[in-house]
Parts: structure tokens; sequence; C-alpha cells
């Protein structure tokens, strides 16, 4: 299903109406916004072609998943974003893809969200008796998309430090598969805001940028500053996690070579009394020792005094 927003400049209202009615030349003032979240394939072709969109800027609108970019190509641009859309880090379910095909008067938005509260604030806000303009449809859509990720950061950095606590005083494997999820999550996102980042600081430093012209040099500047901010928070909680996870396996690698080292000392002391004990258990029909009156208490003795001279040959060594 289409869903067209058409503002009629003479009445200065903003109306829905259906696709076949939209005047083919649109005057100046006129905006138009084609919401595509729900239409089907036939219906997506049909809008692209009434608008003329080159068929490589269309294939990568229509795309259900696609990385961020920026392309311009005649009169109309392509972004793509991708939006944060689970409720915190522990799983990825996807992202939410956001896909804005515009001109200086025409929106053309395709919007996959699974989050409803989300993805009613990357739909754009009609004002009645108001002109928005494309250009602020689309600078409110990409700061929406950065505070997608702002906000679950900004309450992630309060859970780090009661998990980094917790590993440092009582740290069990549970905790250490939740850090081992929250690395995976935080991997796939810097990913994403990698990709966003790298298309403002382009655009800032090409002299004919389309993203220049459109918005402006202060504009984009924020944009950029904005992704690279949430670039360097998850960098820095990858960092995180990644030096609990070695603290935790260091801790972990200690305890386990001490209880090594008291099974090592253990097995040093009863093998040389066992393989004693092994010699006098065979039944060999002529050993003197078994004639002997103090044989046993004399062996007893020696197998006593070797444990205790192990010990302390040990404590010596600085091993206990």
């Amino acid at each position: 299903m289409i869903l067209l927003q058409y503002f009629e400049p003479e009445t200065q209202n903003w109306q829905q109406i259906d696709f076949s009615t939209l005047p083919q030349q649109l005057s100046a003032d006129a905006r138009v916004w084609i919401n595509l979240n729900d239409a089907n394939a036939d219906e997506l072709q049909q809008v692209l072609q009434h608008f003329a969109i080159t068929p490589t800027m269309a294939e990568d609108f229509s795309r259900q998943r696609h990385p961020p970019k920026l392309e311009t190509q005649a009169d109309y641009s392509l972004l793509i974003l991708r939006g944060y859309a689970d409720a915190d880090f522990s799983e990825y379910a996807s992202s939410a893809q956001v896909n804005l095909l515009y001109s200086h008067n025409v929106l053309i938005s395709m919007i996959k969200c699974h989050n409803p509260h989300l993805l009613q604030q990357l739909t754009p806000q009609l004002i009645a008796g108001h002109r928005n303009t494309v250009a602020d449809w689309v600078k409110q859509l990409t700061l929406n998309v950065a505070a997608s990720y702002l906000e679950k950061l900004i309450a992630f950095e309060d859970e780090l430090s009661e998990l980094e606590d917790n590993m440092l005083h009582r740290g069990n494997d549970e905790q250490m598969a939740l850090m081992m999820r929250y690395r995976s999550v935080l991997r796939k996102i810097n990913r994403n805001l990698a990709y966003q980042k790298d298309i403002f600081a382009d655009a800032l430093y090409e002299e004919n940028s389309p993203l220049l012209q459109q918005f402006g040099r202060p504009v984009v500047r924020d944009f950029y500053e904005k992704f690279e901010r949430l670039h360097s928070m998850t960098d820095m909680y990858y960092d995180q996690l990644s030096d609990l996870v070695s603290g935790y396996m260091s801790t972990s690698s200690h305890q386990i070579n001490d209880r090594m080292k008291v099974l090592t000392m253990i097995s040093s002391i009863f093998i040389p009394l066992t393989f004693v004990a092994g010699i006098y258990g065979m039944n060999f029909e002529y050993m003197p020792e078994l004639t002997w009156p103090a044989a046993y208490f004399s062996v007893l003795a020696l197998m006593a005094g070797g444990g205790v001279a192990a010990l302390f040959w040990f404590k010596h060594k600085g091993w206990w």
C-alpha cells in the first residue's frame, strides 16, 4: 500500500491522496511524502518509475538490507541509514533500516523497524498549516537515527560499571557469557556507525558535496560529530569489555594454577609412598624385611619422614 501525503500550496494544508491523482509536474511550493513501508514490489516499482529514478539507485533503495550509504544522481539523493531498534545490547535482532530517496520537494521513505516506538520516531511529522521542507525531514530522521544509539549507550554505561564491579568481586561464567554477547552486539553496531560516520566525514571534505549544498556545513558537521562520538563510545565500551574478559581469564588461569600446584604437591608426596607400599605389597616368598621385628614401624617412619621432608622442601621453595 502506498501512503501519499501532499501539501497543497494554495490551501496550505496536508492531505492524503491516491498516488494515481498525484500531478505529473509538481509546483515549486508543493511538498510530497510517499511512505512505502507497507508497499509491495509492484507498487514500489510504480513509484520509482513515476519519478524516473535511475536503475542502480532504485535497486539500492528497494533492498531490505543495505549498508549505510549516500548516493546522488540527477535531482535525487539516496540516503540509507541504520538505527538501533533493540531494547539493550544483550541481544541483537536486526537494525532499523531507513531508506530515504529525496529531492527538493519529494521524500520517498521505506523504513523497516520491529520497534514500534522507534518506528514512530523515524516517521516524518506533518504539521497542519506548516510547510515542512524535505531537508528538515531528512535532518530530523538522521538525528533520530543517532539518538536511537545514544539512548542505549548512555544506559549501558551504568550497566557496564555494575558489571565491572561484579566481575572484580564475584565473577562467574554466566557474567562471562553476558560480556561475550555484549561484545558481539557492540561489534555489529560499531560497523554500522563506522559506515554512517564516513558518509558525513566524506561530505565535509568534498567541495561540491550534495549534503553540504542541501544542509550546509554546520549541519553536516553536527551529523558527523554525533556519529563519530557514538562510534568512539562503542569502541571504548568494547575495549572495556575486552579488558574484563581478559582479566577474568587471567584470574581463572591463576586459580587453576593454584589448584594444580596443590595437586602437584599432594602427588609429589604420595607417589613415593605408593611406590614403597607397592613394593612391600608384592607376594614374594623371600623378602628379608618381612622377618624383621621392627620392619613395619621402620617403613612407616621412613614414609612419614619422606612426606614431612617433602613438605619442608615445598615450604623452602615458597610453594605454599
